[in-house]
This record gives structure tokens, C-alpha cells and sequence, in this order.
């Protein structure tokens, strides 16, 4: 019943990012990437070395992901379902840029806050952690 629900409002409110989601999934499963579960979501991993980004109940992560940057990544699915349609401003486009820039930052060899200093990243660790434990 709760995946159920989760992907109730997944489809509902959070619509959005999760339709991207599963056209970037089909595009996956076509070339021949298996999906996995974690939790309610569904991932696939790809690349390597580059972290992980979430698309609504979908997310994608670098092969050999940890178990951590994979709860993280299930926590942004908890917040596009609290934020719906608001997700990719909220969210998805400040993270991203912030991501960029930390990127910029460190090949110009500076010292960078850790990662969970941005208040969506560390609300996105916490949901996570704490829904892996109701798994």
C-alpha cells in the first residue's frame, strides 16, 4: 500500500520531474540498463565518479554508488512529493547550480563547505535516512 501511495502522489502532485523521469528511465531501459529499487523509487546506475540526481521517484547515481548518496538521492523523491510542482525551483535548479559551481570551485583548488551545508541537500539526507529505516 505505501508504494502505492507513493507513486500515487508521485504521479498527481509531482508529476513534473517524474514524467522526465521516465522518459530518461525508458531511454535507459531501451539501451539496455536494468532498473533497481530502492525503497519505493526506482534507479538505474550510470557513469562514474559524478554523484547521483533525482527525477521525482526515479533517480540515477554513478555505478557503485554508496549506500548513503543513494539515501540521499531517495530523500529529493520525499521532497518532490511535499513540493510538487514547486520541486525544480525549490530544489532541483538552485541544487544544480550550486553543484556546478562547487565543481568550478574545486578545480580552482579551493576549500568547499560540505556538501550538506545547502539546506535542500541536508533535508534531502535526513528524509532519506529516514525513510530507509521504514523500508
Amino acid at each position: 500500500m505505501r508504494t502505492y501511495l507513493f507513486w500515487m502522489v508521485q504521479f498527481t502532485w509531482g508529476i513534473p520531474l517524474n514524467a522526465l523521469g521516465a522518459m530518461i528511465a525508458i531511454v535507459l531501459i531501451l539501451k539496455g540498463h536494468q532498473p533497481k529499487r530502492f525503497g519505493h523509487g526506482i534507479y538505474f546506475e550510470i557513469g562514474r565518479n559524478w554523484g547521483g540526481v533525482n527525477f521525482g521517484g526515479f533517480f540515477f547515481v554513478q555505478k557503485n554508488a554508496s549506500q548513503t548518496l543513494k539515501s540521499h538521492e531517495y530523500g529529493h523523491c520525499f521532497q518532490n512529493m511535499m513540493l510538487g510542482i514547486l520541486m525544480p525551483f525549490a530544489v532541483n535548479i538552485p541544487s544544480a547550480i550550486r553543484y556546478h559551481y562547487r565543481n568550478y570551485q574545486r578545480k580552482q583548488g579551493k576549500a568547499l563547505p560540505p556538501y550538506d551545508d545547502f539546506w535542500c541537500e541536508k533535508w534531502a539526507t535526513k528524509l532519506g535516512e529516514k525513510h530507509c529505516k521504514e523500508k
